[in-house]
């Protein structure tokens, strides 16, 4: 199901985004006109993934810098776990996602 969540615009270009879509959270990522879904919580100690920082084509949780690939949803640290990622549209300069 689609689900819109936010405006391109108002979306920050180095941080995350926290939405919470059908009660689960989610943390958008930006990269230009590009959004990245993921899981919003972190598998390690639950840091919300929203509040950490994206550097390149990688979100770090804001507790202990644990690092999640946008694209697959991969730990960067490969004996680690990886979180779920959800497809992005942006349409007309608002966000869609599917759950």
């Amino acid at each position: 199901m689609r689900h819109r969540v936010a405006r391109l615009a108002d979306l920050p270009e180095a941080g995350g985004y926290r939405v919470v879509v059908a009660g689960r959270e989610v943390a958008l990522f930006r990269r230009g006109d590009r959004v990245h879904a993921l899981d919003g919580i972190c598998p390690h100690r639950e840091g919300l993934l929203a509040y950490g920082e994206r550097r390149g084509g990688v979100a770090y949780c804001p507790l202990h810098a644990w690092g999640f690939d946008l694209e697959s949803g991969r730990c960067t640290d490969p004996d680690r776990v990886s979180v779920d990622t959800f497809r992005v549209r942006v349409e007309g300069g608002e966000v869609w996602i599917e759950l």
